[in-house]
């Protein structure tokens, strides 16, 4: 069995800079991968007669999470069945780590992390694999392609940004967030940029970390309209630790601080989790 890291993403920013006519929006987003990840496992064999098997453990398992084809990892196992060169039978073991409905692409990781294995494990042809992740959903071809990036379109426009300052942060999960809903609830005068994702591209590639204040997600006000625990929550960890920049990251809900060291991003993500009783974790980004 191959096994891959999962890793969370994090969107440093997002903006929502228009509708689009098939029903989505238009987004322009900087996403870097934190040290936090999930587990995946991969093992393939030849068989006549060609099967997916899931098996999931771990800490953040949770009696609604589908062990079937509704998982990612599964459609994922499913989607790499048919690029392999021979019919096969794939087993995909997941232990989940990350905190589902928490924005930080748990799932999408997942699925990435099939396929990205199943590329190790056969020639698979890259765009092939591209359009696989496509399919799976919109954050996926972000999460199989890593690092740090500038995503664009409803997701599939990916640009690798070069190597760059390591990010100490705090993040905290102040409530469950529904993605779909959070996009039905935004309204039109929201689908409007502010420049703030290229600011963050500019300090990154110059080597610098970003500016606190363009930090953040245009989709705060829609996530705390869909998921009525979103915003009180948010508010409580703002009250509670001031002195601290919180913000949403992509459709939450986890909210992030940035800090300049693992010391501080500990120490602060021990106060979330002895004075608010949240799931809170110092991580740092990776390349």
């Amino acid at each position: 069995m191959l096994v891959l890291p999962a890793r969370a993403k994090l969107n440093l920013t997002l903006e929502v800079v228009g509708r689009r006519p098939d029903g989505f929006h238009d987004l322009r987003s900087v996403v870097v991968g934190l040290d936090w990840h999930d587990l995946v496992g991969v093992s393939v064999r030849p068989a006549a007669t060609p099967s997916i098997a899931l098996s999931v453990t771990g800490m953040a398992v949770t009696p609604e999470m589908p062990v079937g084809p509704g998982n990612l990892a599964h459609a994922a196992a499913t989607a790499l069945a048919t690029l392999t060169p021979t019919p096969c039978s794939i087993e995909v073991w997941l232990d989940k780590r990350l905190p589902a409905g928490a924005g930080l692409g748990g799932g999408s990781s997942d699925a990435a992390a099939v396929l990205r294995a199943g590329s190790m494990l056969f020639d698979i042809d890259p765009d092939a694999l591209r359009d696989a992740a496509e399919s799976l959903g919109s954050d996926v071809p972000a999460t199989l392609a890593g690092g740090r990036l500038v995503v664009s379109g409803r997701g599939e426009q990916i640009t690798q940004i070069g190597p760059g300052p390591q990010l100490h942060v705090a993040v905290a999960v102040v409530g469950h967030s529904s993605t779909s809903a959070t996009f039905a609830a935004i309204f039109d005068e929201e689908c409007a940029g502010n420049g703030c994702a290229n600011r963050v591209l500019d300090a990154l590639s110059s080597g610098r970390n970003p500016d606190r204040s363009d930090l953040g997600s245009s989709l705060e006000p829609a996530a705390a309209r869909a998921n009525p625990a979103l915003g009180p929550g948010l508010e409580r960890l703002r009250a509670r630790l001031p002195e601290a920049r919180w913000v949403l990251t992509g459709s939450g809900g986890a909210a992030f601080a940035l800090v300049p060291t693992a010391p501080e991003a500990a120490s602060l993500a021990r106060r979330v989790r002895d004075e608010l009783g949240l799931i809170a974790r110092a991580c740092h980004t990776v390349e």
